[in-house]
């Protein structure tokens, strides 16, 4: 059997697989790991929720006393989930406001959805 014919067989669309390998392999391994590491913490995942359900940008003073959480924990984070890329930030004199990105809204969307089917009944 040839190889164009062993691909047809399998199902195999050897462009679209390769898109999808190219993109995967293009990802810095360091940048997924500090991607998911950013998430797997309590207080950054908190933060990013809050950010993402807020109308518009949120002030960085604004989660110390809805997330009982000391401002210097809150400042960490947020640098962490910058870095990440999860959340954007503008400065307007002394005050910073953080917006979640594309990237963010993404995976949040995504995992909300995750969450809505596994709770749904069979």
């Amino acid at each position: 059997m040839t190889e164009d014919a062993e691909r047809n067989v399998r199902g195999c669309e050897p462009d679209r697989a390769e898109e999808r390998l190219d993109a995967v392999l293009s990802r810095s391994v360091g940048e997924e790991t500090e991607l998911f590491a950013a998430l797997a913490n309590e207080t950054r995942y908190r933060i990013l929720l809050f950010i993402w359900k807020a109308e518009g940008s949120v002030c960085g003073c604004e989660l110390e006393p809805r997330l009982d959480v000391k401002q210097s924990s809150i400042s960490q984070s947020l640098s962490k989930l910058r870095r990440a890329g999860l959340l954007s930030r503008t400065k307007e004199g002394r005050w910073r406001y953080y917006e979640t990105t594309e990237l963010a809204e993404e995976l949040l969307t995504l995992l909300a959805s995750k969450t809505q089917a596994s709770k749904a009944p069979a």
